[in-house]
């Protein structure tokens, strides 16, 4: 499996990475990521994870 670096790795969604699209910050630079976030994510798929799948996954914590 691949995932495009404008994809959420969990949801396969569009990540709204800013960097990826040319401007100088993303959302990501402001909100505080879990570590365990990234444990759901295979080391070769590790891409920019989306607000959606962040925010859900601190909403069921």
């Amino acid at each position: 499996m691949t995932v495009e670096e404008n994809n959420c790795p969990l949801c396969g969604e569009d990540n709204h990475c800013g960097v990826i699209k040319g401007q100088n910050d993303c959302w990501c630079m402001t909100v505080n990521f879990p570590e365990e976030i990234f444990q759901k994510v295979p080391q070769d798929l590790r891409k920019c994870i989306c607000q959606n799948c962040l925010d859900t996954y601190k909403n069921t914590k």
